[in-house]
Protein backbone atom coordinates (compact mmCIF):
# COMPACT_ATOMS: atom_id res chain seq x y z
CA UNK A 1 0.00 0.00 0.00
CA UNK A 2 1.32 3.26 -0.96
CA UNK A 3 0.25 6.59 1.15
CA UNK A 4 0.80 10.17 -0.23
CA UNK A 5 2.55 12.47 2.07
CA UNK A 6 2.24 15.95 2.75
CA UNK A 7 4.74 16.77 -0.12
CA UNK A 8 5.13 14.94 -3.41
CA UNK A 9 6.33 12.11 -2.22
CA UNK A 10 4.73 8.73 -1.73
CA UNK A 11 5.57 6.77 1.22
CA UNK A 12 4.89 2.90 2.28
CA UNK A 13 4.07 1.72 5.62
CA UNK A 14 6.80 -0.69 7.22
CA UNK A 15 5.01 -2.25 9.79
CA UNK A 16 7.21 -0.92 12.73
CA UNK A 17 5.88 -0.11 15.25
CA UNK A 18 6.81 3.45 15.94
CA UNK A 19 8.88 3.93 12.91
CA UNK A 20 6.58 5.44 10.82
CA UNK A 21 6.15 8.03 13.01
CA UNK A 22 9.56 9.19 13.05
CA UNK A 23 9.77 8.91 9.45
CA UNK A 24 7.38 10.83 8.39
CA UNK A 25 4.42 8.08 6.92
CA UNK A 26 6.80 5.41 5.79
CA UNK A 27 9.56 4.61 3.66
CA UNK A 28 9.84 6.54 0.32
CA UNK A 29 7.92 4.41 -2.64
CA UNK A 30 9.40 3.05 -5.26
CA UNK A 31 12.98 4.20 -4.05
CA UNK A 32 15.68 3.10 -2.22
CA UNK A 33 16.78 2.77 1.50
CA UNK A 34 20.05 1.95 2.53
CA UNK A 35 19.52 0.49 6.13
CA UNK A 36 23.39 0.29 8.20
CA UNK A 37 24.30 -1.20 11.68
CA UNK A 38 26.77 -3.79 13.24
CA UNK A 39 26.12 -7.63 13.74
CA UNK A 40 23.04 -8.04 16.00
CA UNK A 41 21.71 -4.75 15.28
CA UNK A 42 18.31 -5.75 13.38
CA UNK A 43 19.09 -5.50 9.86
CA UNK A 44 17.56 -8.54 8.88
CA UNK A 45 14.94 -8.24 11.02
CA UNK A 46 13.77 -4.45 9.62
CA UNK A 47 13.84 -5.98 5.93
CA UNK A 48 11.76 -9.18 7.05
CA UNK A 49 9.48 -7.19 8.88
CA UNK A 50 8.79 -4.43 6.12
CA UNK A 51 7.70 -7.95 3.89
CA UNK A 52 6.20 -9.33 6.47
CA UNK A 53 3.73 -5.91 7.05
CA UNK A 54 2.75 -5.52 3.68
CA UNK A 55 1.71 -9.27 2.70
CA UNK A 56 -0.50 -9.10 5.82
CA UNK A 57 -1.52 -5.85 6.16
CA UNK A 58 -1.59 -4.71 2.24
CA UNK A 59 -1.92 -7.92 0.22
CA UNK A 60 1.39 -6.56 -1.38
CA UNK A 61 3.92 -9.75 -2.58
CA UNK A 62 7.24 -9.53 -1.62
CA UNK A 63 11.01 -10.61 -2.77
CA UNK A 64 13.91 -11.44 0.21
CA UNK A 65 17.44 -11.82 -1.42
CA UNK A 66 19.66 -13.31 1.25
CA UNK A 67 23.24 -12.78 0.43
CA UNK A 68 24.57 -14.50 3.40
CA UNK A 69 21.65 -16.69 5.20
CA UNK A 70 20.31 -19.33 3.58
CA UNK A 71 16.04 -19.16 2.93
CA UNK A 72 15.29 -22.19 5.32
CA UNK A 73 17.32 -19.73 8.37
CA UNK A 74 15.32 -17.00 7.05
CA UNK A 75 11.96 -18.35 7.25
CA UNK A 76 13.01 -20.05 10.45
CA UNK A 77 14.27 -16.79 12.08
CA UNK A 78 10.98 -14.49 10.95
CA UNK A 79 8.72 -17.68 12.38
CA UNK A 80 9.92 -16.78 16.40
CA UNK A 81 8.07 -13.65 15.69
CA UNK A 82 3.90 -13.05 15.92
CA UNK A 83 3.83 -12.38 12.21
CA UNK A 84 2.11 -15.88 11.36
CA UNK A 85 4.91 -16.06 8.79
CA UNK A 86 3.86 -19.68 7.31
CA UNK A 87 0.43 -18.11 6.13
CA UNK A 88 2.14 -15.13 4.28
CA UNK A 89 4.80 -17.81 2.28
CA UNK A 90 2.14 -17.49 -0.44
CA UNK A 91 3.23 -13.49 -0.88
CA UNK A 92 6.65 -13.38 0.43
CA UNK A 93 9.87 -15.29 -1.55
CA UNK A 94 12.55 -16.24 -0.32
CA UNK A 95 15.73 -16.07 -2.80
CA UNK A 96 18.76 -17.57 -2.01
CA UNK A 97 22.15 -15.38 -3.39
CA UNK A 98 24.29 -16.85 -1.27
CA UNK A 99 28.03 -17.16 -3.87
CA UNK A 100 29.12 -20.45 -4.04
CA UNK A 101 32.99 -20.95 -3.78
CA UNK A 102 33.46 -22.05 -7.22
CA UNK A 103 32.05 -18.53 -8.28
CA UNK A 104 33.83 -17.15 -5.55
CA UNK A 105 37.40 -18.60 -6.59
CA UNK A 106 36.52 -18.39 -10.20
CA UNK A 107 37.45 -15.18 -11.20
CA UNK A 108 35.17 -12.01 -12.14
CA UNK A 109 31.64 -11.94 -11.74
CA UNK A 110 28.89 -8.97 -12.22
CA UNK A 111 25.08 -8.95 -10.73
CA UNK A 112 23.63 -9.19 -14.70
CA UNK A 113 22.91 -12.93 -14.25
CA UNK A 114 21.42 -12.56 -10.23
CA UNK A 115 19.39 -9.39 -11.53
CA UNK A 116 17.62 -11.26 -14.45
CA UNK A 117 16.61 -14.10 -11.92
CA UNK A 118 15.86 -11.62 -9.16
CA UNK A 119 13.69 -9.38 -12.07
CA UNK A 120 11.76 -13.08 -13.21
CA UNK A 121 11.00 -13.30 -9.47
CA UNK A 122 9.54 -10.35 -8.93
CA UNK A 123 7.75 -10.62 -11.90
CA UNK A 124 6.46 -13.81 -11.46
CA UNK A 125 4.90 -12.92 -7.92
CA UNK A 126 3.95 -9.47 -8.52
CA UNK A 127 6.30 -8.42 -5.63
CA UNK A 128 5.87 -4.58 -4.80
CA UNK A 129 8.72 -4.76 -2.00
CA UNK A 130 12.41 -6.30 -2.07
CA UNK A 131 14.88 -6.66 0.41
CA UNK A 132 18.57 -7.12 -0.53
CA UNK A 133 20.10 -8.07 2.38
CA UNK A 134 23.69 -8.44 3.38
CA UNK A 135 24.71 -6.88 0.11
CA UNK A 136 27.98 -6.05 1.69
CA UNK A 137 28.95 -10.16 1.28
CA UNK A 138 28.32 -9.77 -2.55
CA UNK A 139 30.39 -7.21 -2.73
CA UNK A 140 33.11 -8.00 -0.73
CA UNK A 141 33.95 -11.13 -3.22
CA UNK A 142 34.69 -8.54 -5.71
CA UNK A 143 37.64 -7.75 -3.87
CA UNK A 144 37.91 -3.95 -5.98
CA UNK A 145 36.12 -0.92 -4.54
CA UNK A 146 35.58 0.53 -7.89
CA UNK A 147 34.04 -2.26 -9.60
CA UNK A 148 31.87 -2.52 -6.38
CA UNK A 149 30.51 1.03 -6.77
CA UNK A 150 29.65 0.17 -10.52
CA UNK A 151 27.70 -2.66 -9.56
CA UNK A 152 26.10 -1.03 -7.10
CA UNK A 153 24.99 1.50 -9.47
CA UNK A 154 23.96 -0.58 -12.01
CA UNK A 155 21.68 -2.03 -9.20
CA UNK A 156 20.14 1.05 -8.33
CA UNK A 157 19.35 1.99 -11.77
CA UNK A 158 17.97 -1.85 -12.12
CA UNK A 159 15.54 -1.07 -8.89
CA UNK A 160 14.50 2.04 -10.36
CA UNK A 161 13.18 0.82 -13.52
CA UNK A 162 11.68 -2.02 -11.40
CA UNK A 163 9.51 0.30 -9.50
CA UNK A 164 9.35 -1.52 -6.54
CA UNK A 165 10.18 -0.04 -2.78
CA UNK A 166 13.89 -1.52 -2.13
CA UNK A 167 15.59 -1.77 1.36
CA UNK A 168 19.24 -2.56 1.02
CA UNK A 169 21.02 -3.92 4.30
CA UNK A 170 24.78 -3.66 5.05
CA UNK A 171 27.44 -4.04 8.28
CA UNK A 172 28.15 -0.25 9.26
CA UNK A 173 31.64 0.08 9.93
CA UNK A 174 33.47 0.81 13.34
CA UNK A 175 30.84 3.27 14.95
CA UNK A 176 27.96 1.33 13.47
CA UNK A 177 26.47 4.27 12.13
CA UNK A 178 28.64 4.55 9.21
CA UNK A 179 28.94 2.01 5.72
CA UNK A 180 32.58 0.07 6.05
CA UNK A 181 34.24 3.16 3.70
CA UNK A 182 34.57 0.64 0.99
CA UNK A 183 31.27 0.97 0.62
CA UNK A 184 29.99 4.37 1.91
CA UNK A 185 28.95 5.40 -1.39
CA UNK A 186 25.88 3.42 -0.60
CA UNK A 187 24.85 6.03 1.64
CA UNK A 188 25.33 8.48 -1.35
CA UNK A 189 23.04 6.60 -3.76
CA UNK A 190 20.15 6.12 -1.29
CA UNK A 191 17.11 7.76 -1.56
CA UNK A 192 16.90 6.93 2.21
CA UNK A 193 19.57 6.39 5.07
CA UNK A 194 18.78 4.27 8.18
CA UNK A 195 21.38 3.55 10.70
CA UNK A 196 21.00 0.64 13.58
CA UNK A 197 22.93 0.30 16.51
CA UNK A 198 23.54 -2.36 19.68
CA UNK A 199 25.93 -1.30 22.26
CA UNK A 200 26.03 -1.73 25.76
CA UNK A 201 25.44 1.17 28.17
CA UNK A 202 26.34 0.68 31.69
CA UNK A 203 26.19 -3.43 31.61
CA UNK A 204 22.69 -3.03 29.92
CA UNK A 205 22.31 -3.42 26.40
CA UNK A 206 20.91 -0.89 24.08
CA UNK A 207 19.80 -0.28 20.53
CA UNK A 208 19.57 2.80 18.82
CA UNK A 209 17.68 3.69 15.35
CA UNK A 210 17.74 7.06 13.31
CA UNK A 211 16.95 8.20 9.90
CA UNK A 212 19.99 9.77 8.65
CA UNK A 213 18.65 10.70 5.32
CA UNK A 214 15.33 10.60 3.66
CA UNK A 215 14.97 12.92 0.56
CA UNK A 216 11.72 14.81 -0.20
CA UNK A 217 10.39 13.88 3.06
CA UNK A 218 9.80 15.52 6.65
CA UNK A 219 11.13 13.07 9.45
CA UNK A 220 13.09 13.39 12.44
CA UNK A 221 17.26 12.85 12.58
CA UNK A 222 17.37 12.08 16.13
CA UNK A 223 18.04 8.97 17.88
CA UNK A 224 15.09 6.55 18.95
CA UNK A 225 15.46 3.76 21.07
CA UNK A 226 14.03 0.27 19.85
CA UNK A 227 13.64 -2.99 20.92
CA UNK A 228 13.21 -6.45 19.61
CA UNK A 229 10.39 -8.22 20.93
CA UNK A 230 7.94 -11.24 19.66
CA UNK A 231 6.23 -8.71 17.77
CA UNK A 232 9.43 -7.74 16.12
CA UNK A 233 11.02 -4.20 15.84
CA UNK A 234 9.21 -1.47 18.01
CA UNK A 235 10.46 2.01 18.20
CA UNK A 236 9.98 4.09 20.52
CA UNK A 237 9.03 6.98 18.94
CA UNK A 238 7.03 10.46 20.34
CA UNK A 239 8.65 12.54 17.91
CA UNK A 240 5.57 14.75 16.59
CA UNK A 241 5.52 18.39 17.44
CA UNK A 242 1.47 18.26 18.26
CA UNK A 243 0.68 16.41 21.44
CA UNK A 244 -2.95 14.82 21.62
CA UNK A 245 -4.30 12.85 24.67
CA UNK A 246 -7.51 11.48 25.48
CA UNK A 247 -9.41 13.70 28.59
CA UNK A 248 -11.74 12.83 30.89
CA UNK A 249 -13.46 14.63 33.35
CA UNK A 250 -14.72 11.67 34.92
CA UNK A 251 -13.38 10.65 38.95
CA UNK A 252 -11.94 7.60 39.88
CA UNK A 253 -11.07 6.53 42.91
CA UNK A 254 -7.71 6.18 44.82
CA UNK A 255 -9.05 3.12 47.07
CA UNK A 256 -8.72 5.72 50.01
CA UNK A 257 -11.59 7.66 50.65
CA UNK A 258 -9.47 10.00 52.31
CA UNK A 259 -7.15 10.57 49.53
CA UNK A 260 -10.07 11.21 47.54
CA UNK A 261 -11.26 14.35 49.50
CA UNK A 262 -7.98 15.88 49.03
CA UNK A 263 -8.07 15.47 45.30
CA UNK A 264 -11.53 16.58 45.26
CA UNK A 265 -12.76 13.04 44.47
CA UNK A 266 -9.91 11.24 43.46
CA UNK A 267 -7.99 10.45 40.37
CA UNK A 268 -8.83 11.74 36.55
CA UNK A 269 -9.82 8.82 34.43
CA UNK A 270 -7.06 8.88 32.03
CA UNK A 271 -4.42 10.42 33.72
CA UNK A 272 -0.90 9.76 35.12
CA UNK A 273 -0.25 9.81 38.79
CA UNK A 274 3.29 9.97 40.34
CA UNK A 275 3.88 8.79 43.99
CA UNK A 276 7.82 9.51 44.57
CA UNK A 277 9.25 8.81 47.88
CA UNK A 278 12.42 7.04 50.14
CA UNK A 279 12.23 3.12 49.98
CA UNK A 280 9.64 2.15 52.80
CA UNK A 281 7.32 5.14 52.52
CA UNK A 282 4.29 3.26 51.21
CA UNK A 283 4.63 3.79 47.77
CA UNK A 284 3.60 0.05 46.68
CA UNK A 285 1.05 0.20 48.83
CA UNK A 286 -0.57 3.12 47.85
CA UNK A 287 -0.56 1.85 44.33
CA UNK A 288 -1.83 -1.37 45.46
CA UNK A 289 -4.93 0.46 47.06
CA UNK A 290 -5.85 1.92 43.60
CA UNK A 291 -5.51 -1.53 42.02
CA UNK A 292 -7.92 -3.11 44.79
CA UNK A 293 -10.17 -0.07 43.78
CA UNK A 294 -10.09 -0.46 39.97
CA UNK A 295 -10.73 -4.08 40.42
CA UNK A 296 -13.50 -4.11 42.60
CA UNK A 297 -14.80 -1.35 39.83
CA UNK A 298 -14.18 -4.67 37.50
CA UNK A 299 -11.96 -2.53 35.59
CA UNK A 300 -9.01 -4.46 33.84
CA UNK A 301 -5.44 -3.32 35.61
CA UNK A 302 -1.96 -4.12 34.81
CA UNK A 303 0.92 -3.92 37.39
CA UNK A 304 3.81 -3.97 36.22
CA UNK A 305 7.06 -4.37 38.80
CA UNK A 306 10.08 -4.48 38.88
CA UNK A 307 12.49 -6.17 40.76
CA UNK A 308 9.83 -7.91 42.63
CA UNK A 309 7.52 -11.18 42.71
CA UNK A 310 3.90 -11.04 42.38
CA UNK A 311 3.44 -13.56 45.54
CA UNK A 312 5.38 -11.07 47.42
CA UNK A 313 3.33 -7.99 46.61
CA UNK A 314 0.11 -9.82 47.07
CA UNK A 315 1.39 -11.41 50.59
CA UNK A 316 2.64 -7.98 51.65
CA UNK A 317 -0.02 -5.37 51.10
CA UNK A 318 -2.52 -8.36 52.55
CA UNK A 319 -0.75 -7.55 56.46
CA UNK A 320 -2.79 -4.15 55.40
CA UNK A 321 -6.27 -5.47 54.69
CA UNK A 322 -5.40 -5.15 50.82
CA UNK A 323 -6.49 -8.67 49.02
CA UNK A 324 -5.35 -8.78 45.56
CA UNK A 325 -5.39 -12.44 45.07
CA UNK A 326 -9.01 -12.71 44.46
CA UNK A 327 -8.66 -10.13 41.52
CA UNK A 328 -5.85 -12.17 40.17
CA UNK A 329 -7.76 -14.98 39.90
CA UNK A 330 -10.89 -13.40 38.63
CA UNK A 331 -8.80 -11.93 35.62
CA UNK A 332 -9.31 -8.53 36.32
CA UNK A 333 -5.76 -7.65 38.15
CA UNK A 334 -2.36 -9.10 36.05
CA UNK A 335 1.06 -8.49 38.33
CA UNK A 336 3.99 -9.19 35.77
CA UNK A 337 7.53 -8.75 37.53
CA UNK A 338 10.45 -7.57 35.16
CA UNK A 339 14.21 -7.48 36.40
CA UNK A 340 15.21 -4.30 35.46
CA UNK A 341 18.64 -5.38 34.39
CA UNK A 342 18.44 -7.84 32.01
CA UNK A 343 16.95 -5.69 28.87
CA UNK A 344 17.76 -1.99 28.22
CA UNK A 345 14.75 0.97 28.96
CA UNK A 346 13.25 0.73 25.82
CA UNK A 347 12.87 -3.11 25.87
CA UNK A 348 10.84 -2.75 28.91
CA UNK A 349 8.74 -0.37 27.31
CA UNK A 350 8.06 -2.38 24.74
CA UNK A 351 6.88 -5.61 27.32
CA UNK A 352 4.70 -3.06 29.24
CA UNK A 353 3.16 -2.62 25.58
CA UNK A 354 2.54 -5.96 24.77
CA UNK A 355 1.25 -6.51 28.05
CA UNK A 356 -1.02 -3.90 27.90
CA UNK A 357 -2.42 -5.01 24.95
CA UNK A 358 -2.75 -8.72 26.08
CA UNK A 359 -4.35 -7.86 28.89
CA UNK A 360 -6.98 -5.38 27.00
CA UNK A 361 -6.06 -3.04 30.52
CA UNK A 362 -8.24 0.22 31.78
CA UNK A 363 -5.47 1.02 34.49
CA UNK A 364 -1.70 0.60 34.38
CA UNK A 365 0.56 0.50 37.36
CA UNK A 366 4.54 0.91 36.86
CA UNK A 367 6.39 0.22 40.70
CA UNK A 368 8.81 1.84 40.38
CA UNK A 369 9.59 3.44 37.26
CA UNK A 370 13.24 4.34 38.73
CA UNK A 371 14.26 0.96 38.34
CA UNK A 372 14.73 1.66 34.63
CA UNK A 373 17.63 4.00 35.82
CA UNK A 374 20.02 1.35 37.03
CA UNK A 375 22.59 4.56 36.48
CA UNK A 376 21.22 8.05 37.94
CA UNK A 377 20.35 10.67 35.13
CA UNK A 378 20.20 7.71 32.24
CA UNK A 379 18.86 9.84 29.65
CA UNK A 380 17.58 6.61 28.04
CA UNK A 381 15.39 5.56 30.91
CA UNK A 382 14.05 8.99 30.93
CA UNK A 383 12.90 8.91 27.70
CA UNK A 384 11.18 5.35 27.77
CA UNK A 385 9.17 6.72 31.47
CA UNK A 386 7.85 9.25 29.12
CA UNK A 387 7.04 6.84 26.51
CA UNK A 388 5.27 4.66 28.91
CA UNK A 389 2.93 7.91 30.46
CA UNK A 390 2.75 8.98 26.43
CA UNK A 391 1.31 5.51 25.75
CA UNK A 392 -1.12 5.86 28.65
CA UNK A 393 -2.28 8.89 28.14
CA UNK A 394 -2.53 8.36 24.21
CA UNK A 395 -4.76 5.11 24.85
CA UNK A 396 -6.93 6.60 27.75
CA UNK A 397 -5.17 4.04 30.48
CA UNK A 398 -5.30 5.53 33.88
CA UNK A 399 -1.69 5.42 35.20
CA UNK A 400 -0.11 5.15 38.40
CA UNK A 401 3.42 5.65 38.63
CA UNK A 402 5.83 5.12 41.70
CA UNK A 403 9.52 6.49 41.65
CA UNK A 404 12.22 6.34 44.36
CA UNK A 405 13.35 9.55 45.83
CA UNK A 406 15.56 11.10 48.57
CA UNK A 407 13.16 12.27 51.28
CA UNK A 408 14.43 15.91 50.32
CA UNK A 409 11.70 18.59 49.87
CA UNK A 410 9.66 17.56 46.60
CA UNK A 411 9.27 21.35 45.72
CA UNK A 412 13.11 21.55 45.18
CA UNK A 413 14.23 18.36 43.55
CA UNK A 414 12.41 16.36 41.10
CA UNK A 415 12.53 12.76 40.13
CA UNK A 416 15.69 10.97 39.19
CA UNK A 417 14.24 10.37 36.01
CA UNK A 418 12.37 13.53 35.33
CA UNK A 419 8.81 12.89 34.92
CA UNK A 420 7.60 15.01 37.54
CA UNK A 421 6.83 17.37 34.92
CA UNK A 422 4.46 15.73 32.60
CA UNK A 423 2.72 13.90 35.76
CA UNK A 424 -0.59 14.83 35.89
CA UNK A 425 -0.65 14.47 40.28
CA UNK A 426 2.21 14.60 42.01
CA UNK A 427 1.94 13.06 45.77
CA UNK A 428 5.51 12.63 47.88
CA UNK A 429 5.73 10.67 50.79
CA UNK A 430 8.27 11.28 53.29
CA UNK A 431 9.70 9.97 56.76
CA UNK A 432 9.23 12.27 59.46
CA UNK A 433 11.14 11.66 62.57
CA UNK A 434 11.03 12.85 65.99
CA UNK A 435 10.41 10.91 69.65
CA UNK A 436 13.09 8.23 68.49
CA UNK A 437 10.27 7.06 65.78
CA UNK A 438 10.19 7.41 62.18
CA UNK A 439 6.44 8.21 60.75
CA UNK A 440 5.41 8.47 57.13
CA UNK A 441 3.55 12.03 56.01
CA UNK A 442 2.33 12.13 52.56
CA UNK A 443 1.62 15.57 50.57
CA UNK A 444 0.24 16.16 47.56
CA UNK A 445 2.65 18.40 45.35
CA UNK A 446 0.78 19.18 42.41
CA UNK A 447 -2.59 17.86 40.45
CA UNK A 448 -3.60 19.43 37.23
CA UNK A 449 -7.00 20.59 37.19
CA UNK A 450 -8.09 19.71 40.50
CA UNK A 451 -8.43 21.83 43.95
CA UNK A 452 -6.12 19.70 45.85
CA UNK A 453 -5.55 20.08 49.97
CA UNK A 454 -2.14 21.75 50.30
CA UNK A 455 -2.21 20.23 53.69
CA UNK A 456 0.41 17.59 55.46
CA UNK A 457 -1.02 14.21 56.24
CA UNK A 458 0.44 11.68 58.36
CA UNK A 459 -0.12 8.48 56.68
CA UNK A 460 -0.90 5.04 59.44
CA UNK A 461 -0.53 1.57 58.35
CA UNK A 462 -2.90 -0.88 60.18
CA UNK A 463 -3.78 -4.49 59.74
CA UNK A 464 -7.90 -2.44 59.00
CA UNK A 465 -6.16 -0.41 56.15
CA UNK A 466 -4.48 2.63 55.16
CA UNK A 467 -5.80 6.13 56.88
CA UNK A 468 -4.60 9.48 56.54
CA UNK A 469 -4.81 11.56 59.85
CA UNK A 470 -4.14 15.56 60.29
CA UNK A 471 -0.84 16.89 60.93
CA UNK A 472 -0.65 17.82 64.63
CA UNK A 473 1.73 21.04 65.24
CA UNK A 474 2.79 22.37 68.68
CA UNK A 475 4.42 25.34 68.55
CA UNK A 476 5.24 24.58 65.17
CA UNK A 477 6.72 21.28 65.14
CA UNK A 478 4.95 18.35 63.54
CA UNK A 479 4.24 15.63 65.76
CA UNK A 480 3.54 12.08 64.85
CA UNK A 481 3.34 8.55 65.81
CA UNK A 482 4.16 7.77 69.99
CA UNK A 483 5.06 11.42 70.43
CA UNK A 484 1.63 12.74 69.40
CA UNK A 485 -0.56 10.68 71.10
CA UNK A 486 1.66 11.69 74.48
CA UNK A 487 1.05 15.30 73.75
CA UNK A 488 -2.18 14.56 72.51
CA UNK A 489 -3.03 12.91 75.99
CA UNK A 490 -1.14 15.46 77.92
CA UNK A 491 -3.04 18.27 76.56
CA UNK A 492 -6.06 16.68 77.02
CA UNK A 493 -5.39 16.05 80.74
CA UNK A 494 -4.44 19.73 81.07
CA UNK A 495 -7.58 20.85 78.64
CA UNK A 496 -9.78 18.56 81.17
CA UNK A 497 -8.25 20.38 84.38
CA UNK A 498 -8.68 23.77 82.74
CA UNK A 499 -12.39 22.88 82.68
CA UNK A 500 -12.64 21.86 85.60
CA UNK A 501 -11.16 24.88 87.46
CA UNK A 502 -13.02 27.07 85.43
CA UNK A 503 -16.53 25.26 86.00
CA UNK A 504 -15.45 25.50 89.79
CA UNK A 505 -15.01 29.53 89.38
CA UNK A 506 -18.16 29.38 87.63
CA UNK A 507 -19.94 28.31 90.24
CA UNK A 508 -18.52 29.87 92.94
CA UNK A 509 -19.69 33.53 90.86
CA UNK A 510 -23.21 31.70 90.39
CA UNK A 511 -23.56 30.92 94.05
CA UNK A 512 -22.11 34.66 95.04
CA UNK A 513 -24.79 36.35 92.48
CA UNK A 514 -27.18 33.90 94.14
CA UNK A 515 -26.62 35.30 97.78
CA UNK A 516 -26.29 38.97 96.90
CA UNK A 517 -29.84 38.07 95.38
CA UNK A 518 -31.34 37.21 98.68
CA UNK A 519 -29.28 40.05 100.68
CA UNK A 520 -31.73 42.39 98.09
CA UNK A 521 -34.29 40.81 98.75
CA UNK A 522 -33.85 40.61 102.54
CA UNK A 523 -33.21 44.72 102.37
CA UNK A 524 -36.55 44.63 100.20
CA UNK A 525 -38.16 43.71 102.67
CA UNK A 526 -36.88 45.16 105.75
CA UNK A 527 -37.90 48.42 103.83
CA UNK A 528 -41.29 47.76 103.37
CA UNK A 529 -42.05 46.38 106.92
CA UNK A 530 -40.59 49.49 108.12
CA UNK A 531 -42.88 51.68 105.47
CA UNK A 532 -45.65 49.94 106.89
CA UNK A 533 -44.47 50.75 110.31
CA UNK A 534 -44.25 54.09 109.70
CA UNK A 535 -47.54 54.50 108.11
CA UNK A 536 -48.87 52.86 111.04
CA UNK A 537 -47.52 55.80 113.43
CA UNK A 538 -49.08 58.38 111.42
CA UNK A 539 -52.60 56.66 110.93
CA UNK A 540 -52.59 55.88 114.88
CA UNK A 541 -51.64 59.78 115.59
CA UNK A 542 -54.05 61.00 113.14
CA UNK A 543 -56.63 58.91 114.42
CA UNK A 544 -55.22 59.79 118.66
CA UNK A 545 -56.45 63.36 117.52
CA UNK A 546 -59.61 62.71 116.37
CA UNK A 547 -60.82 61.01 119.20
CA UNK A 548 -59.48 63.29 121.90
CA UNK A 549 -61.63 66.27 119.81
CA UNK A 550 -64.51 64.29 120.26
CA UNK A 551 -64.23 63.13 123.63
CA UNK A 552 -63.11 67.21 124.06
CA UNK A 553 -66.72 68.10 122.82
CA UNK A 554 -68.49 65.31 124.52
CA UNK A 555 -67.02 66.55 127.74
CA UNK A 556 -68.43 70.45 126.97
CA UNK A 557 -71.80 68.73 126.38
CA UNK A 558 -72.15 67.04 129.38
CA UNK A 559 -71.16 69.83 131.66
CA UNK A 560 -74.01 72.42 129.69
CA UNK A 561 -71.69 75.00 128.56
CA UNK A 562 -73.32 76.00 125.65
CA UNK A 563 -71.40 78.76 124.16
CA UNK A 564 -68.54 76.79 125.18
CA UNK A 565 -69.97 73.84 123.58
CA UNK A 566 -70.60 75.52 119.86
CA UNK A 567 -67.08 77.66 119.81
CA UNK A 568 -64.88 74.19 119.88
CA UNK A 569 -67.44 72.42 117.99
CA UNK A 570 -67.52 74.81 114.94
CA UNK A 571 -63.53 75.11 115.37
CA UNK A 572 -63.77 71.03 115.21
CA UNK A 573 -65.75 71.21 112.26
CA UNK A 574 -63.17 73.55 110.35
CA UNK A 575 -60.24 71.40 111.32
CA UNK A 576 -61.96 68.59 109.54
CA UNK A 577 -62.23 70.48 106.43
Amino acid sequence: MVKQNKGCIRYVPTGIVGFDEVIGGGLPAERITVVLGGAGSGKTIFGAQLLAAGARDHAEAGLFVAFEESAKAIFENAATFTWNIDSLRSKIEVLDARLSESVVHGGDFDLLGLLAVIGAKAKATGAKRIVLDGLDVLLGHLGDSALARREVFRLRDWLHVSGMTAVITAKAGADEAQAASDYDFLQFMADCVVTMQHRVVAGTALRLIRVAKCRGGAHSANEFPFSITDAGIEVGAGSNTELRHVVSARRVSSGMERLDGMLSGGYYRGSSTLITGAPGTAKTTLAAAFADAASRRKERTLFVSFDEAPEQIVRNVESIGIHLAPHIRAGTLKIYSLRSRVASPEAHVASIRALLREHRADNLIVDPISALAPRSGNADAEGAAVHIVDLAKTQGITSVITSLLGNAAPLTKETPIGISTIADTWMHLAYVVNGGERNRALTIVKSRGTGHSNQVRELVLTSAGITFADVYSVDGEVLMGTLRWQTENEQGRLRKSAKRDAEFRQREAELAVAETKVRAQAVVVEQAVREATLERLKLDRESDVSQTATQNLELLHRRGDDDLRVAPLQKAKRSRR
